[in-house]
């Protein structure tokens, strides 16, 4: 009987073992297939303004992309892991999508849809601004090298995310002219709406970063003026337009706060103030939604 006892006790040594062996090649399959878990925030949001994308991905999942279909031809961005192991993203919604209810699909590399979650955006009705321009002012014009700089910037996408929430304020100065506004020229429509916001500014104010980011362009444009523009990161960038003196270069790593030039009238401009705009993902956003900022004209009350 003890003899079968000592036959027993390697046995029993191998089957744990073996046991032990096999969790370890089924655990990472079991990881691999969990059920995808997503959000949006927030489920209702305006026109003009960004969605946050998080989810929980199975661990096989290399890449992942989210795609809106609200737009004429809709819209895929790119979603990045972050260090806590969930995915993140960031969905704009542009002024002239159409109000409604939509998925937003989570989709793998090739092609799969993961999660689908719905999103409402709302009707938002924007005013009309007339700007009176002098001749010389109104005549300035954008070259084809100027758009494919601009163009060549809002396309790019980086990995590394240097942002963090919340974003500053680049100068204190209150809002002149919102975002979306539908613009006019000497009382002329022009098509064209206001992609970002104008702050009142003196001339010389120091001007300064959002959030950390790669400066990508620093330049003056014909209509622009002084520009710097910043990437920010997996899918986040600004832009700061006007300036009379610039104060970075090219290739630079700022740090929140950091003076990236000062206030001027440069391009077209009727006076001295600071235009500066939200990209995400290429799509103009309304800054308002990411940093809280004062109108300059008083709300009106009923008497």
């Amino acid at each position: 009987m003890k003899h079968r006892e000592q036959l027993d006790r390697p046995s029993r040594a191998v089957v744990a073992l073996l046991l032990s062996f096999a969790a370890g090649i089924f655990a990472p399959s079991a990881r691999a297939q969990q059920s995808p878990q997503c959000t949006v925030k927030p489920a209702s949001v305006p026109l003009g303004q960004t969605v946050r994308l998080f989810c929980d991905l199975p661990s096989n999942v290399p890449v992942a992309t989210a795609r809106l279909a609200a737009g004429p031809n809709g819209l895929t961005v790119r979603l990045f892991k972050q260090a806590s192991g969930e995915w993140q993203g960031l969905m704009p919604i542009a002024v002239k999508d159409s109000p409604g209810t939509f998925p937003i699909d989570f989709l793998a590399a090739d092609g799969t849809t993961l999660a689908s979650v719905t999103l409402t955006i709302r009707k938002t009705i924007f005013p009309s601004q007339n700007v009176n321009l002098a001749p010389q002012i109104e005549a300035l014009h954008s070259t084809p090298e100027e758009m494919q700089t601009l163009t060549t910037f809002r396309d790019s996408v980086s990995d590394v995310k240097y942002w963090d929430d919340p974003l500053a304020a680049p100068l204190l100065g209150c809002i002149i002219s919102p975002f979306g506004v539908a613009r006019l020229h000497n009382g002329k429509p022009t098509g064209e709406f206001h992609g970002g916001i104008d702050q009142r500014a003196a001339q010389g104010t120091p001007i300064r970063a959002v959030a950390a980011g790669v400066v990508k362009i620093v330049q003056p444009f014909n209509v622009l003026g002084g520009t710097v523009a910043i990437d920010h990161g997996q899918g986040l960038e600004t832009m700061y337009l006007h300036m009379s003196k610039l104060n970075v270069a090219v290739g630079a790593l700022v740090k929140k706060g950091d003076v990236i030039g000062y206030a001027g009238a440069t391009g077209r401009a009727t006076g001295p103030h600071l235009h500066w705009v939200v990209y995400v993902n290429g799509v103009p956003q309304n800054p308002q939604q990411w940093v809280a900022l004062k109108s300059c004209t008083a709300p009106k009350t009923k008497s």
